[in-house]
């Protein structure tokens, strides 16, 4: 019985997911004008779009209760360079609804063919990345860097795709070169509770349970040369495992 409850969960949930995307990707259209007219070409209320829509599915979806730390160590009108642990499709919506910055993010090419949601993205000024292309690597890495020039933060999950195990995998140097070229700030963030809800290669809602995200001390990279991008990339790699590992603990206590 719970087997098809929660079946009926999720079909209900992604029907609520649909129809808002819909709703708010429309208002994107009619706003992107504007958007691109007078906000120098930044997108940021397209940007504060995308909050709402995830806003509203995290607030209005009872699979989940969201516990937020460390937002008091964000400095508003800074850039940043995003850097996350990535254990589930729910980690974007986290990062979308609660992180209280504009930012761009990275994400899979075909993302961007699903009607209204992957139109959004687009007009938002989000990244797409061919996975296995050189090509693509490098031009998303481009623009990645351009938009931190310009004053707006990007996030990267390292690892390069979702946790198959729950675990932090390697994180791969990318975000940490963009930092080092542009002297930006890393901001760590660590998300937990997410696989719980959703596994990698599922759709369907497997419990209730806590998420959280929580927003680590940030890491000036003053002063650091790209020889030693090694040893950033491992200390906050290190510090967001740490962090991941003491969360989960304290989970299963």
């Amino acid at each position: 019985m719970s087997f098809w409850l929660n079946i009926l969960k999720s079909l209900a949930g992604w029907i609520f997911v649909a129809l808002g995307t819909i709703f708010f990707n429309l208002i994107g259209f009619i706003l992107f004008p504007f958007s691109f007219i007078f906000e120098g070409g930044k997108r940021g209320s397209i940007h504060a779009i995308s909050h709402f829509w995830a806003r509203c599915i995290a607030g209005f979806l009872p699979f989940w209760k969201v516990r937020t730390e460390g937002l008091e160590r964000i400095k508003k009108g800074k850039a940043y360079v995003v850097v996350s642990n990535h254990q589930s499709l729910l980690d974007i919506l986290m990062v979308l609804a609660y992180l209280p910055i504009h930012f761009k993010f990275i994400a899979k090419r075909e993302l961007f063919w699903i009607p209204f949601f992957g139109w959004h993205l687009s007009l938002a000024g989000y990244i797409p990345l061919k996975r296995g292309d050189r090509a693509s690597g490098k031009t998303a890495m481009e623009k990645a860097q351009s938009w931190v020039c310009r004053g707006v933060s990007v996030l990267f999950f390292p690892e390069g795709t979702r946790s198959p195990d729950g675990e932090i995998h390697e994180f791969k140097p990318g975000a940490f070169k963009v930092a080092l070229e542009e002297k930006a700030e890393i901001l760590p963030i660590v998300i937990t509770g997410t696989r719980d809800v959703i596994r990698k290669h599922s759709w369907v809602v497997r419990q209730q349970t806590e998420l959280g995200l929580e927003v680590l001390e940030p890491i000036s990279t003053q002063g650091i040369s790209l020889e030693n991008l090694n040893g950033l990339r491992e200390k906050v790699e290190n510090n967001i495992r740490t962090q991941f590992e003491k969360k989960r603990r304290q989970t299963h206590v």
